[in-house]
């Protein structure tokens, strides 16, 4: 941990048992009494992880409280609360708050070494990676597009699929992640099957390196390179700081990573999400959707995810369904920031194994897209005279 800056409110016991989840000496743990004399702490060196635990002794609207000041003051600390016993309403309040994770000793000490092992990891991704989009790293860093959505049936891996297959079709070395490891769909739209499970090149944790990851992959189309697992229901998930690891290798590697995350906010999503540039959060124009992602934003917003990196995508936007894009907006309190029309090649195009972008290149499906690689991969639509993909 000695990338990480650990910080227990609370009493020397609750320091050792703060000492003993990560297995460190208790000399690794700074320890305050107070909340007010943690949120001094604050602003570690860059790069350096910083979490704040604080024990069943600072009682919940204080520990709520700290979370919100934290969030506020240093999004990228770690706010992570113990409780002996969770009392009712406290996990939504401090989720919404800013808090990292909420632990119930009840459960045993487990729990505590998971929650302070996954709050290290976050800390020092988010901190790095917002170190490396300042510049400060000489390394190559590539750009990580996630696509997000907390209910299924937005039209997310369609997205996530053309888009990828745009950027590759730009020139632009692409690679595409489907995080879903049990049933990803990713490369159905492609009439492919990944070359080797995702999980085996996870599992590779710290020996993973480029000549492994390029090895891994499945070519998709020209600059395309996909990364998935077999369908398989009964596969086991991968934790969050793999996951982490895995796109920061793809990040060197690829000037352009586009990650499909599976609904909801599993470690592993929330992983990707934080070491992602730019987070499209896609809905539909239909009430159900539009109430998830106004939920969906909130949560990202109160987890520390910056506004500026969340871009919402309303697919199938000119559906004939009494709902209007601009009444979506006012519902929202946001603006959509690209539009995606809603047509008969979609299903047509994945019943043929062949994205959109490349089998109807003239849809207008395909030209929002095109629009919108365009777009994250910095150049001018206005100046790009030619059909994208070389026809008339």
């Amino acid at each position: 941990m000695s990338d990480a800056r650990i910080v227990a409110v609370g009493s020397a016991s609750f320091q050792q048992q703060v000492a003993r989840a990560l297995r460190v000496g208790a000399e690794s743990v700074e320890r305050v009494a107070s909340v007010t004399a943690a949120e001094e702490t604050l602003g570690a060196q860059d790069g350096e992880g910083s979490v704040i635990v604080l024990s069943p002794s600072v009682k919940d609207p204080d520990a709520v409280g700290a979370a919100e000041f934290v969030t506020l003051e240093d999004p990228t600390t770690a706010v992570v609360i113990v409780r002996d016993r969770i009392t009712d309403g406290l996990v939504p309040t401090a989720m919404r708050a800013g808090a990292r994770d909420v632990v119930d000793l009840s459960k045993g000490s487990k729990e505590l070494s998971e929650a302070l092992g996954q709050a290290v990891s976050w800390s020092v991704s988010l901190r790095s990676g917002r170190d490396e989009r300042g510049g400060s790293s000489g390394g190559r860093r590539g750009q990580v597009i996630s696509v997000f959505s907390s209910k299924g049936g937005t039209g997310k891996t369609f997205l996530a699929s053309n888009l990828a297959t745009a950027l590759g079709l730009l020139g632009e070395d692409t690679a595409v992640v489907d995080l879903d490891l049990s049933l990803g769909d990713v490369f159905a739209y492609f009439g492919a099957e990944p070359a080797r499970p995702l999980q085996d090149l996870v599992a590779l944790g710290d020996a993973i390196d480029d000549e492994l990851v390029l090895g891994a992959g499945t070519p998709l189309g020209d600059h395309l390179v996909g990364y998935a697992a077999p369908p398989d229901p009964a596969a086991e998930t991968v934790s969050g700081e793999a996951v982490g690891r895995l796109i920061r290798s793809l990040r060197g590697i690829f000037p352009h990573t586009i990650v499909d995350t599976p609904a909801g906010f599993a470690d592993q999503v929330l992983a990707a999400l934080d070491v992602s540039d730019l987070v499209l959060m896609v809905a539909g124009l239909d009430v159900v959707s539009l109430r998830h992602l106004s939920v969906a934003l909130n949560t990202l917003l109160s987890l520390g995810l910056p506004r500026e990196r969340l871009r919402i995508v309303l697919n199938r936007a000119d559906s004939k369904v009494g709902l209007e894009p601009s009444e979506a907006e006012r519902v929202l309190g946001v603006k959509v920031d690209t539009m995606i029309p809603s047509s008969r090649v979609v299903p047509t195009c994945l019943n043929r194994g062949q994205p959109v972008v490349v089998a109807e290149p003239g849809s207008s499906v395909a030209q929002s897209i095109e629009r919108l690689a365009l777009q994250m991969s910095g150049r001018e639509v206005a100046t790009h005279k030619r059909r994208l993909f070389g026809r008339r």
